[in-house]
């Protein structure tokens, strides 16, 4: 179930995007002022991510994902109901609130269910829900915004999260590993255990906490650069059909599926064999953003299979750091904290993403050109992916981190 709202939530994100030339078209909007209302979306998604991260201390998680559901089901109403460009900036902004805090308490819900040894995958699936949302959605919203209208596509996203909401009434449950040290069954460690009182100033200015943070942020900015202008890149400046540049998004989501659920699969497997979480998880994510970097600066250079192959990497690898984000910061945080501070550390890398969209419209509005424009803008992302992928090479270490808190010998 987890799973599923996962899918819907990232097939919300990716609407707007697929719909941008008939949206763009129909309100005789810029690539500016259509970027400035894909990023609206993040205007009150870091805030809400945060606050709804601290009350998620103190209510039960699977209450709160039920209200999130219900909440940015209705955010399409205004489209519905109101035709115009102030309409989208609300339904968009209202998204945006609802959604912030989703990953990051779907996240804490599920690791309640699995120890530190069992985690990896959970946790990965969690996240490979996104990706497989807009792989899956991507072909079903392109034929609904084709047949019937880009407004019906949200009516059809609206009604499918309010279904999810009802099933969630009777399936979701809270998980029963409530410490840090349930579940560890490591010597010393019973089952259960009093957590040692860790003031928010150190579990939020450590090195590793830091450092995973540069990393998201260089791959949030990529994934918000890809959900709201890939399939316009397609079609501008590599010259595809709408149709085609559907299908193409697809390979990028599904590279990003499988790396989601097999690089924390095997850095898991890895640390279960000896592996510390410095080297599966820090230097794995480090390289594998860096990696995406190169891709990302080499795109706008090429052209026909290559191209595809490069965006194919450079959108779909960096997505590999989110999973291992969350395991990382799961190793260094108190339990009765943990919700808190997920939301915090998404909240802060998908700050990002308000400028993302906006940034690149703007370029592509300045340039001689549509591929300049994507080209510069490129060459930025590229740059954010490299140097975040360096710091996460040079900074995280989990058990560094864990030792100095006090929470392993």
């Amino acid at each position: 179930m987890v799973v599923a709202l996962m899918l819907i939530n990232f097939a919300d994100k990716a609407v707007l995007g697929l719909a941008a030339d008939p949206i763009m078209e129909e309100f005789g909007l810029t690539a500016g002022e259509y970027g400035a209302i894909a990023s609206s979306f993040y205007l009150l998604f870091s805030l809400s991510a945060v606050v709804v991260g601290f009350v998620s201390n103190r209510v039960r998680t699977t209450r709160i994902l039920a209200v999130i559901a219900v909440v940015w089901s209705l955010t399409a109403l205004p489209v519905l109901l109101a035709a115009g460009v102030p309409a989208l900036y609300a339904s968009r902004i209202a998204l945006g609130a609802a959604e912030g805090p989703t990953a990051p308490l779907a996240v804490h819900a599920v690791q309640k269910w699995f120890p530190e040894q069992a985690r990896s995958v959970p946790t990965a699936l969690i996240n490979m829900g996104g990706a497989l949302g807009l792989a899956i959605a991507t072909p079903t919203l392109v034929y609904v915004i084709a047949q019937y209208g880009w407004r019906a596509a949200f009516a059809v996203l609206a009604a499918t999260g309010l279904l999810w909401a009802v099933l969630w009434a009777f399936v979701g449950r809270e998980g029963p590993l409530d410490t840090f040290n349930a579940g560890l069954h490591t010597a010393g460690k019973g089952e259960t255990g009093t957590e040692p009182h860790i003031p928010y100033r150190r579990l939020f200015l450590n090195p590793t906490w830091l450092g995973a943070l540069a990393v998201g942020a260089g791959a949030y900015w990529s994934l918000a650069l890809g959900m709201a202008w890939l399939p316009a890149y397609l079609e501008r400046a590599l010259g595809h059909s709408a149709a085609a540049a559907g299908n193409i998004v697809i390979a990028p989501h599904l590279v990003s599926a499988a790396v989601l659920l097999g690089v924390p699969w095997g850095t898991g497997h890895w640390m279960r064999n000896g592996a510390t979480g410095r080297t599966a998880r820090g230097v794995t994510g480090g390289l594998l953003v860096l990696v995406a970097g190169v891709c990302m600066l080499a795109l706008p250079h090429t052209g026909g299979g290559l191209a595809v192959l490069l965006l194919t990497l450079a959108f779909g690898l960096p997505n590999a750091m989110f999973p291992l984000h969350y395991l990382v910061q799961a190793q260094i945080v108190p339990v009765g904290r943990r919700g808190a501070v997920l939301a915090t550390g998404t909240a802060l890398v998908t700050l990002v993403g308000i400028a993302a969209p906006a940034v690149t419209g703007r370029i592509i509005d300045t340039a001689d050109s549509a591929s300049e424009g994507f080209r510069t803008a490129f060459t930025l992302s590229a740059a954010l992916l490299i140097v975040g992928g360096l710091i996460g090479l040079l900074t995280v270490n989990p058990e560094r981190e864990a030792r100095r808190l006090g929470l392993t010998s």
